[in-house]
């Protein structure tokens, strides 16, 4: 084959194979897990929890909730983008990151939900 054929062909090849990994990054979901089953060895790795908000409190760039889910508790991290309208009792989905700050753990969130 001519080195154009061959470049051409990789070319195409590498295109294909970069918009399916796209597709599947988008269409692949993260199953939901439960508080008490999240541990040190889950560290820097994406979860996607349910449960009700116990208490929020706000800082100048966070928001700061205690979640649970009825099987444990964990603390969420929000950094502030945009203001979020959180109460107390309310439902919500979160997906984020898993962290450990000052020996507890915690979940960074990249998305939140409400569930009505």
């Amino acid at each position: 084959m001519k080195e154009t054929t061959l470049l051409k062909l990789s070319v195409i090849v590498s295109i294909i194979g970069i918009f399916s990994l796209l597709i599947i990054a988008e269409t692949t979901s993260l199953e939901i897990t439960k508080i008490s089953e999240i541990n040190k060895k889950d560290l820097e790795t994406k979860v996607k929890i349910q449960g009700k908000i116990l208490s929020i409190r706000e800082t100048p760039g966070l928001y700061l909730l205690t979640v649970t889910d009825f099987t444990s508790t964990t603390a969420v991290i929000i950094f502030k983008e945009d203001p979020l309208d959180l109460k107390k009792n309310l439902e919500v989905e979160i997906e984020g990151k898993i962290a450990e700050y000052e020996g507890k753990r915690e979940i960074i969130a990249d998305t939140i939900k409400y569930i009505n």
